[in-house]
This record gives C-alpha cells, sequence and structure tokens, in this order.
C-alpha cells in the first residue's frame, strides 16, 4: 500500500521554506475558505509556485529545496509535470546535474517524437516525478503510468506539500504502487500560520458561544484532518480519546489544538500516583480539558486536580457512562443510576473537580445541586437523526440537554458522517441551540 513518508524538510527548514514563499505571495489563505482547488472543491490555504513567474530571482531558492530531496533519491533523472514546477526545472538539473524528462498529462498533438515525453532516457533507469502539491493524486497517475509503460523505475514522489486529500485510496483503487515524499503537509503549513498569527484558529466569539464538542474516535489522524479543516472556525472542542494511544499524546494534542480546544477523554481510573503521572504528559500542552472516572475516588481525582494546578485545563469526572443502562447499573453497582451519579458527584465536588460528565437524565438535578459546576452531557443526537451502530442507552437532543442545564454536548456520528461536518455543525447551533 501506498505510504506518505516522513518529511525530508525538518521543522526548522518548513519554517524557513514557508515564510519563504509567504515572501515570495506564493500562499495565500482566507478563513471563510474561498480559495478554489484545481478540483474543485475550496480551501483556506492555496500554494501556487506558479506564481514564481512573477519573482524570478526567487526560483533558485525553491529549485534548491528541490534539489534537496532529489539529491537524497539519487535517481538517474527526475520527472516533472508540466506546469506548476516547470520554472524549477532547469535549476534543479543544474544543482543535482542529473538529466530531467517532461511528462505531459496529454499528448501533444503535431509532434513527430514521443507525443507525451520531452527527453531521452533508457529502460530500466530511475526515475522520481516531482511536483508541488498532491491533493486527490489524480494528476500524477498519467506521469506513473508512461512511466511504468516505458519499462522505468519508479521512485517515490516527491512534493513540496502533501495536502492529505485522498491520494492514497486513489492509489490503491487503481494499483498505483508509489510512495509520495513531502517536504510538509498542509497541516505543517497550517499550523505554522495559525501559530504565528497570520490567521485566526477560531474567532473567540464563536468559541465563546459554541457548546458543541466533537467525539473524534475511531478516525485516524488522516481521516479526521478534513473534517476539523472544515469544521475549525465554528469553535466546536474536539474530542479525542483512542487516538491519543494511537497517535501519541505528545504528538496529537499541539495538532489538534491547531484546529481547535481539546478534551482529552482518558477517562482515567487508577491509583493516584498513576494518573498523576499520565496527567504530567498533557502539561506541556495543556488541553481544555481531561476526563477521569468518578468510580476511581476522591483521592485518584485530587492527584489529577492538583497535577493541572495553574493550567486552564478542567478536570472532569465521568460519573455513570451513557451506555449503561438501569438494569447494567444495578448489576455492576448495586444501586439505580441517579444514586451512582449522585454519590460520584458528591466525591468529584469535595476533591476539587471542575465539572461532571453525565447524561441527560441526570442534568437537571446536577444543575440545582452543583449550579457552578460544568457538566458534559455525551449520547447527544438531533430529533429524528439516527446512527448506525448507536450504543448510547441514555441519550437526549442538543436543545433539551441545553434546557436542562448542561454547559456542552457531545455530538460524534451526526457530524462526522454529515455530507458537510461544518453546515452541520452551523444548522444545530442555529436552528436548535439558537447561538447564531
Amino acid at each position: 500500500m501506498p505510504v506518505a513518508l516522513n518529511s525530508w524538510l525538518i521543522p526548522e527548514e518548513q519554517r524557513q521554506v514557508i515564510e519563504r514563499l509567504i515572501h515570495y505571495g506564493l500562499i495565500t489563505w482566507d478563513n471563510s475558505r474561498t480559495l478554489i482547488l484545481k478540483s474543485g472543491g475550496t480551501t483556506d490555504i492555496y500554494v501556487n509556485l506558479r506564481n514564481v513567474r512573477n519573482n524570478p530571482k526567487d526560483v533558485a531558492y525553491i529549485a534548491r529545496v528541490f534539489a534537496n530531496a532529489i539529491f537524497r533519491l539519487n535517481p538517474d533523472r527526475f520527472i516533472e509535470v508540466p506546469d506548476a514546477i516547470t520554472p524549477y526545472s532547469s535549476r534543479i538539473a543544474e544543482f543535482v546535474d542529473l538529466p530531467y524528462l517532461t511528462v505531459r498529462k496529454e499528448a501533444k498533438t503535431g509532434r513527430v517524437t514521443d507525443a507525451k515525453i520531452i527527453g531521452e532516457y533508457k529502460a530500466g533507469e530511475s526515475v522520481c516525478i516531482y511536483d508541488d502539491v498532491i491533493t486527490d493524486g489524480a494528476s500524477k497517475i498519467g506521469p506513473y503510468q508512461e512511466c511504468l509503460a516505458r519499462d522505468l523505475k519508479i521512485l517515490p514522489l516527491i512534493v513540496l506539500v502533501d495536502r492529505q486529500q485522498g491520494w492514497r485510496k486513489k492509489f490503491v483503487e487503481l494499483g498505483i504502487n508509489m510512495d509520495v515524499w513531502p517536504g510538509m503537509t498542509l497541516h505543517d503549513v497550517r499550523r505554522f500560520l495559525i501559530e504565528n498569527s497570520y490567521m485566526e484558529r477560531c474567532d473567540e466569539v464563536m468559541e465563546e458561544k459554541n457548546p458543541m464538542i466533537i467525539g473524534l474516535d475511531k478516525l485516524t489522524w488522516e481521516e479526521q484532518l478534513p473534517l476539523i479543516d472544515k469544521v475549525r472556525t465554528t469553535g466546536c472542542i474536539l474530542k479525542v480519546n483512542d487516538l491519543l494511544w494511537n497517535e501519541g499524546i505528545k504528538n496529537l494534542v499541539p495538532d489538534l489544538q491547531v484546529y481547535g480546544r481539546v478534551m482529552a477523554d482518558i477517562k482515567g481510573h487508577d491509583i493516584p500516583n498513576t494518573l498523576a503521572n499520565i496527567s504530567s504528559h498533557f502539561l506541556p500542552f495543556p488541553p481544555w480539558a481531561v476526563t477521569v472516572h468518578g468510580s476511581g475516588g476522591k483521592e485518584m481525582i485530587q492527584a489529577v486536580v492538583k497535577k493541572f494546578e495553574g493550567t486552564p485545563t478542567k478536570v472532569l469526572v465521568v460519573t455513570l457512562l451513557t451506555s449503561v443502562d438501569p438494569r447494567t447499573c444495578e448489576e455492576i453497582y448495586v444501586r439505580q443510576s441517579i444514586e451512582q451519579v449522585r454519590a460520584l458527584a458528591r466525591i468529584a465536588k469535595r476533591a476539587g473537580a471542575h465539572g461532571f460528565v453525565c447524561s441527560v437524565e441526570e442534568t437537571e438535578e446536577l444543575r440545582k445541586a452543583y449550579p457552578n459546576m460544568l457538566i458534559v452531557n455525551p449520547g447527544i443526537r438531533s430529533a429524528g437523526k439516527t446512527v448506525a451502530g448507536d450504543d448510547q442507552s441514555r441519550k437526549g437532543t442538543p436543545e433539551g440537554a441545553i434546557a436542562l442545564g448542561a454547559n456542552y454536548v457531545v455530538m460524534g456520528r451526526q457530524i462526522t458522517r454529515a455530507e458537510d461536518p461544518s453546515v452541520e455543525v452551523m444548522r444545530v447551533l442555529k436552528e436548535e441551540l439558537d447561538v447564531i
């Protein structure tokens, strides 16, 4: 299966390249996502190396950046795909002392020689294709097939920016056996622009108004990106659980914080020292909130609260999972659901927690008993909305949860599986919650 290799630019080099591209006017951005892609979609960031034609003195810099990667692959020759990177090819050839080919997507009419390839080659030679960006990979398929038909050994495709928008899936579907070696990802560019105040992550007013938490479980990092990219400006909180363990806390949390506040749903339940140790891993980049099980006891909750003192992180105590029905609750805790929630809420309050995670069914009572505590309701669906694989037993609607006293509502598959997640978020905020 084709893979994305580790970037050929280290973070400091990526920063330098992005700064130069901004200086040259080769990157444009717009939080309203009005920039049009070649594929017909829209985006918030557009990389256009063609514009270097307006800055001929800057060709050498970008050519050297590409030459860095091509030299390391050590091909017999490299291949350009017109026309975004055409201005750089002759300079790259100079820098790496290698010949190159031009492979057209469409045959040029009226030529007596090879209508699709300009340049000489020998069967069996190793070649690497290079281009400015890759999105779904469609523009790379023709050159790949032309090389394959001429018995050339195809090395990884070199791109300056991997937009992480479906090329891997398309390559697999079409049997394209070519890895991709990017200098950086679009996420790297976006992170730089946001962290250096070129772009706003989200309007602060929007974040303040939006009570929605999106559950991102069961998605890989690359599967998440198209979703969180689109909902970034809506101000939703991003909740992750299993992905923390798959990607690693120190990698995932700061990357997610580019797109919104992060709820690290670790649901900690262990001895106090273990939970304190786990919590310490979040301190370099404190999330919006972490969760722990109330059944872990007062001392355990206190250990986490103490670890996050001086940070903005909220410690939220899970009372009773929304998947637990009354019969199961009786079986496990030998008491009714509301009694279990009451007991754990008292423990959470004494331990200094900032709030509770509970179902809609217990929200009204907890709000009256603890008027200053945060309440988060999972298992939330819009009225009439159903999703496959629903595993929630005690659930409610966004409007109903907020009316009963919840501060935040967790919505998962209704948003993540929507045709356009950002449109669905805005619909709920406007039509059901009346906050915009």
